[in-house]
Order: C-alpha cells, then sequence, then structure tokens
C-alpha cells in the first residue's frame, strides 16, 4: 500500500510568498493613496455640504447666514483654518459676529488626521445675503495633507455663492 503525499515543496512556498510580496509591495501604497484621497473627498464634501446648508438657510430664512471657522464651536475664530472645526448662524445684525442673541445653525467639528483646510487672510468667513450670493473676493479654501501640493484640492465660493472644488497645484 502506498501513500501518496500532498502537500508543498519548499521551492513553490518559497516562490508563493515571493508572488504575495511583490503583490503586497504594489497594493499598499496604492492603498494608502486611496485612504488619503478618500479621507480629503469625505471632509471637501462636508465643507462644501456646510456652505450649500448656509445659502439655503439665508434664503429660506430672509437673513444673512455667516459660516466661520471655529474650534471652540461659540465663536468665530480670528484665523482662517477651516480645518478646525465651523460654524453657520444668522447674524440679524449683519455685523459679522456670533452675538448672544444670534441662533447658530449648525456647527461641524475639526476634520480628520493631518489634513489642513486654509483660507486667504482676507476673506475669513462666508456672508450669504438674503439672496443666497456671497459678495465680496472669491473665497478659496485649500486642503492639504502630507503629501504636498501635488494632491491638493481647494473649495472656491464665487460672489453668486455657489462652491466648487478644483486642483490648486500649490499648498
Amino acid at each position: 500500500m502506498s501513500h501518496k503525499q500532498t502537500g508543498m515543496t519548499l521551492i513553490e512556498m518559497v516562490i508563493a510568498l515571493a508572488v504575495i510580496g511583490i503583490l503586497t509591495g504594489y497594493a499598499v501604497p496604492n492603498y494608502q493613496t486611496f485612504k488619503h484621497n478618500k479621507m480629503m473627498t469625505t471632509e471637501i464634501n462636508r465643507l462644501i455640504s456646510s456652505l450649500y446648508f448656509a445659502r439655503n438657510q439665508s434664503i429660506i430664512l430672509g437673513h444673512h447666514v455667516i459660516l466661520c471657522p471655529s474650534q471652540s464651536l461659540t465663536s468665530c475664530d480670528a484665523s482662517s483654518q477651516w480645518h478646525k472645526g465651523w460654524l453657520v448662524f444668522r447674524d440679524d445684525n449683519q455685523n459679522k459676529k456670533l452675538d448672544n442673541n444670534e441662533i447658530v445653525l449648525t456647527t461641524e467639528q475639526a476634520m480628520q488626521g493631518t489634513l489642513q483646510a486654509v483660507a486667504s487672510v482676507y476673506r475669513q468667513k462666508i456672508r450669504y445675503d438674503r439672496l443666497g450670493a456671497s459678495p465680496g473676493t472669491n473665497l478659496s479654501i485649500r486642503f492639504c495633507d502630507f503629501r504636498g501640493a501635488e494632491f491638493a484640492k481647494a473649495i472656491i465660493v464665487n460672489n453668486v455663492g455657489r462652491p466648487r472644488v478644483a486642483d490648486t497645484g500649490h499648498c
């Protein structure tokens, strides 16, 4: 009676491990890029949702609405660092500041990871008037992470109040 043994030889096992190693070497960097692109897209979409919300509320309520960076989520920061969080409020007296009697419509927590979203120091807040327009200069909020300018994106809000996403080429 003969027993036929099945299994892998040492050479077959080494070849299989080498193939797995090579495939993993190609897959891991691509997965990391995919993961970071997805995180940036998610955070861009979250801020764009807040922009549309603020614009719609200005039209529905018939009041000026402000969207501004806020780390504390209780007042606007004197910075243009949107990655630390932001808030949307109804600006009844049109002074572009959150006063005690004004209503906070929504707040958003800080962005995830090492992502940074920074606007120009010349336009730190977004004001929507009763018609949903955002008068003044265009606002650009640049999104960058540790990968540098090659992967940078920006949200640009025009005077009509509509946001769009663009590749910036710089951080």
